[in-house]
């Protein structure tokens, strides 16, 4: 059997099927939630915690999941995720009480953070730089048709079979993903070729030293990636080996303690800003998670400085290309979401649609940026990546600007325009930023990055949420799911959408202001110099 990178298309088709169910772990469920509610007979609140168990579980542990991918091979964690989350779905399916649904979805989304924190890298080791962003752009297009076909799906199959189908959907995927992983493409101990050690090269096997030179064209010895040490006199080809230093640090010991703070810590921050509205910010909970996140954070900066092997080394935060493409993702997906947690409640209430005209409208957005994102990672690999992200990053800016101020009455072509530049202007701007954060990090810390690319993601959806409704509700609007319509609701959603705007201004300005990566300074100028 040849090594993935022989079948770089192989190894991209069966992290899309991670991509994809990780995806409708957090989509499917969503419209299910009142199903949930009326069959274990509790309150709405309580009935939240399925969706906020998996979401936190993502967030806490996609960091030290990407970290441990780096040490123990990516495909070996990428192929045991597909399990854990088919455990988690199964057990779903088949909880009796609400506190065993809860703990079934954290297990799930266990299983969902160690797909989302090892696909990117495992994309990245399986194609060179010149394809990296086509490649990247065609994953993130599995992550958008889920998030956008989850809703459908849940609903039809918890109408036809019960809130409990949709987890049992994902079983049969996650086994056949299981499978796919370990028999069609990562066959042999990580996937590497015969000689190489366990995880080197992402976890998904090693491009051949001739590949390399092919891929130089034959123009002499090429640069070495961002971070990697290059054996004198001569420079690493795209997905070589790792580097001794590489192995050094794989043979180090994990960092546990500083995995357990991070995901505790982010865990009680990520609930007092989701939950401050519900319970009241300064409520004695909210303010003692708020404490307790900030000990166990200073916590987790003590033991890092002090660890021989942290979670998050000094050589991957020390690419400038990858800080601010990450913050630029976060602003991204949180402006975004302001928009996406508000919106069905604007066109049902004070636009007086039906639930299924209302999911027909939102339905632009999502198909857009599927169509775009493909097209934009292409687009990167030969232009570079800040053009794109920019121009992308400014128009959801100008989307979100446009869906503020279209009046109380606006006419639905006006409505599906704004929405369809909010979805170009994401689908644009994903694909070359991913390829930029992925590019800029050392070999031996890919799982770190694509940990921490998804981490960005995720917080930003909850941060992007709970910003929503804060701003909605001090614009005087109220709870979202608790005003029906009126000149108040419409009024403080062009206010929020207008906030999302300015955030996602925000963030075109740190795109256009990236440095590039530190490595590149060595490479020959082209593209790939600009990314």
């Amino acid at each position: 059997m040849s090594a993935p990178a022989s079948r770089p298309y192989a190894v991209l088709g069966v992290v899309a099927v991670g991509t994809l169910m990780s995806a409708l772990g957090s989509s499917l469920i969503n419209v299910a939630v009142p199903l949930v509610r009326r069959d274990l007979g509790v309150d709405m609140g309580a009935a939240s915690w399925v969706l906020a168990a998996y979401s936190l579980s993502v967030s806490a542990l996609l960091l030290p999941f990407g970290r441990l991918g780096d040490r123990l091979g990516k495909r070996r964690v990428y192929a045991a995720g597909f399990g854990v989350f088919g455990a988690g779905s199964a057990l779903s399916a088949l909880a009796p009480t609400l506190a065993s649904l809860i703990a079934a979805r954290a297990l799930q989304g266990a299983g969902a953070a160690m797909l989302m924190a090892n696909g990117p890298a495992l994309t990245t080791a399986a194609f060179p730089p010149t394809q990296r962003g086509r490649a990247l752009g065609l994953q993130a297009t599995a992550t958008y048709l889920g998030l956008s076909l989850g809703p459908s799906i849940g609903g039809w199959l918890a109408q036809r079979a019960g809130w409990h189908a949709a987890f049992w959907v994902n079983v049969p995927i996650s086994l056949a993903g299981a499978l796919l992983a370990r028999s069609l493409v990562w066959r042999g101990a990580a996937g590497v070729p015969a000689g190489a050690a366990p995880g080197v090269g992402g976890g998904a096997g090693s491009r051949s030293s001739a590949a390399g030179t092919a891929a130089g064209r034959g123009a002499g010895p090429q640069p070495a990636a961002p971070g990697q040490a290059s054996a004198p006199g001569q420079a690493s080809a795209p997905g070589q080996a790792a580097a001794p230093s590489a192995l050094d640090a794989r043979a180090r010991p994990f960092p546990w303690a500083s995995a357990v703070l991070f995901g505790a810590a982010l865990s009680a921050l990520l609930v007092a800003l989701t939950r401050g509205q519900r319970w009241g910010v300064l409520s004695p909970r909210v303010v003692g998670l708020l404490a307790l996140g900030t000990f166990l954070a200073a916590a987790f900066v003590r033991v890092e400085r002090r660890s021989p092997a942290p979670l998050l080394s000094a050589a991957l935060l020390a690419q400038p290309a990858l800080v601010t493409g990450l913050a630029a993702a976060f602003l991204q997906y949180a402006a975004a979401y302001m928009m996406l947690f508000l919106l069905p409640f604007y066109l049902q209430g004070p636009l007086a649609m039906s639930a299924a005209d209302a999911g027909l409208v939102m339905t632009v957005q999502p198909a857009v940026m599927a169509a775009t994102t493909a097209a934009s990672g292409w687009l990167s690999d030969r232009v570079g990546a800040r053009g794109p992200a920019l121009a992308g990053m400014t128009a959801l800016a100008v989307g979100l600007a446009r869906l503020a101020t279209l009046g109380a009455e606006p006419g639905r072509p006006g409505l599906l325009a704004a929405l369809a530049l909010v979805g170009l202007g994401s689908g644009l701007f994903t694909a070359p930023n991913n390829s930029r954060i992925m590019g800029a990090a050392p070999r031996d810390q890919q799982g770190a990055a694509a940990g921490l690319l998804a981490e960005a993601r995720n917080v930003g959806m909850l941060c992007g949420v709970a910003a929503a409704g804060a701003i909605f509700a001090a614009l005087g609007g109220g709870r979202p799911g608790e005003v029906a319509g009126g000149e108040a609701f419409g009024a403080a959603f062009r206010g929020t959408m207008l906030a999302a705007s300015a955030l996602a201004f925000m963030g075109a300005v740190v795109t256009a202001a990236r440095s590039a990566p530190r490595a590149a300074a060595a490479a020959p100028a082209g593209p790939a110099a600009r990314r």
